[in-house]
């Protein structure tokens, strides 16, 4: 396990969540084995929490590890699904922005209005 590659094409998460995968099929992962924290992972591959919160996620919608709140990330010891394909994964977190930034559109629109009805009743 090592560094995030920035030449990779790949994702960060996605280069974190392949590399904890090969550890768990080679066996530096037994089943029922805890894995380090978010935070020794995120300083291990020099990346943030959230980048390794996607990746452990990725391994949890596999069911190759379980996490407990409180508890920490476990292997499963189950075959794993096959992971999703990225690119309809990242199709969904396309639609959510857009419909973000339409609603943050829509919220701007209100107050500029807001604003502008305050101005006109001075």
């Amino acid at each position: 396990m090592g560094e995030v590659n920035p030449n990779d094409p790949r994702p960060p998460y996605v280069q974190i969540a392949d590399d904890l995968r090969r550890a768990v099929q080679n066996g530096e992962y037994e089943p029922g084995a805890k894995l380090p924290s978010g935070r020794e992972l995120a300083k291990q591959y020099g990346v943030a929490l959230m980048t390794v919160t996607g990746a452990i996620g990725l391994l949890r919608d596999e069911g190759l590890v379980e996490s407990w709140q409180g508890r920490g990330v476990f292997v499963t010891g189950q075959q794993h699904r096959p992971a999703p394909d990225v690119s309809v994964r990242l199709a969904e977190l396309a639609d959510i922005v857009e419909k973000q930034s339409a609603d943050l559109a829509d919220l701007q629109a209100r107050v500029a209005a807001l604003e502008g009805s305050r101005r006109t009743k001075r």
